[in-house]
């Protein structure tokens, strides 16, 4: 097999030292314990396709597909070696090859031709007018709900929002390896923006947005952390709520962008305690739903879901909040499918207890 995909990151490869620090902090590789399944493993697997000794089958290719470009493998890194993109280039390679599955493909086909992930248009939010423009992302938009939620704290805090007709910003393209499709999903994508100056929600879309188109982003926390920052909580009719809750920071917006401090500024001014679980901020444990996890092997995506709640319940406070709709969705079907400790745990979007706050 001839690799094209593979050959920028050679010098990456062989920097890598196989010292084995990611594999602690591999969230896959805790629950896979083979050491294919690790950032190091994966490493290997793909120098083996590069130098062509290894020709690339369906179980390569399954340890290619269970990572979750969560990021802390580069963040422990000594050399700083980038297996997520190493991994993302290797599944391009896997791609060519014909080894993509029914499933990943069906999830390529359904963005180029609906324009989202889900391959729904019925639940849309209507188009508004506004001062600043919303990238609401895939995983909001399939929630029309939450999205009024969010609207309606937006309005309150005297922010006027302005909703367009969205196309999924292309991330499933890069984080499946299908990259000609990419490439000809972004002119639709840039064709559809309004603007280039962006307020978003999905972390995920966050850092795909700043690293591959460079858009000058703001996450939506950090807008309204800077509105109740000094603010009079009478005149914005703030209700403390006066709970605890543990704080998942999603590992693209707490070690990708490195926004730590917008969301636990959010909760302690609508009377939020935060106990923190020892791996937060950069050192955030992945959810198990990044890197379309959720396409590739759920079973595992649920494995790493169900130790992170594990992590909240150890806190002991029954409510666990995030910023972040795809760790919502992940962690809550692990805290429902968990043992007596982890059922208890109540899984909530940050935008939920904001509402709850302003209303």
């Amino acid at each position: 097999m001839k690799v094209k995909h593979l050959k920028k990151w050679k010098n990456e490869l062989i920097t890598c030292t196989m010292c084995g620090y990611c594999k602690n902090v591999c969230p896959t590789f805790l629950d896979i314990g083979w050491d294919s399944g690790s950032a190091r493993g994966r490493n290997v697997l793909a120098y083996g396709m590069l130098t062509e000794e290894l020709e690339p089958d369906e179980v390569a290719a399954l340890r290619l597909y269970q990572c979750t470009l969560c990021l802390d493998c580069l963040r422990r890194c000594p050399s700083k070696v980038n297996v997520p993109e190493i991994v993302e280039a290797a599944r391009a390679d896997i791609v060519d090859a014909g080894l993509a599955t029914a499933a990943q493909k069906e999830m390529i086909d359904t963005v180029k031709q609906a324009g989202n992930i889900y391959g729904t248009s019925e639940t849309r939010v209507p188009p508004q007018e506004g001062d600043i423009t919303l990238f609401l992302g895939c995983q909001y938009l399939e929630r029309p709900n939450q999205v009024k939620v969010i609207l309606n704290v937006f309005n309150k805090l005297g922010i006027k929002p302005k909703i367009f007709e969205e196309v999924c910003c292309g991330v499933p393209f890069r984080n499946l390896g299908f990259f000609e499709d990419l490439e000809k999903h972004k002119e639709k994508f840039l064709a559809s923006l309004p603007t280039r100056e962006l307020v978003t929600f999905c972390p995920t879309c966050t850092l795909f947005l700043k690293e591959e188109y460079d858009l000058p982003i703001t996450h939506a926390t950090e807008i309204v952390a800077e509105k109740l920052s000094g603010a009079n909580p009478k005149k914005l009719n703030i209700r403390k709520l006066d709970i605890e809750a543990t704080y998942h920071d999603p590992c693209h917006l707490g070690r990708g962008i490195e926004v730590h401090e917008a969301p636990r500024k959010i909760l302690e001014a609508i009377g939020i305690t935060v106990k923190e679980m020892p791996l937060n901020k950069t050192t955030t444990r992945c959810c198990g739903g990044g890197g379309v996890m959720l396409i590739s092997d759920a079973p595992l995506a649920g494995m790493v879901a169900k130790k992170r709640i594990e992590q909240a319940a150890a806190t002991g406070v029954q409510e666990l909040t995030t910023s972040c709709a795809n760790c919502v969705g992940t962690l809550r079907t692990a805290a429902q499918a968990s043992g007596e400790s982890g059922s208890r745990m109540k899984v909530r979007d940050i935008w939920y207890w904001l509402w709850q706050a302003l209303k």
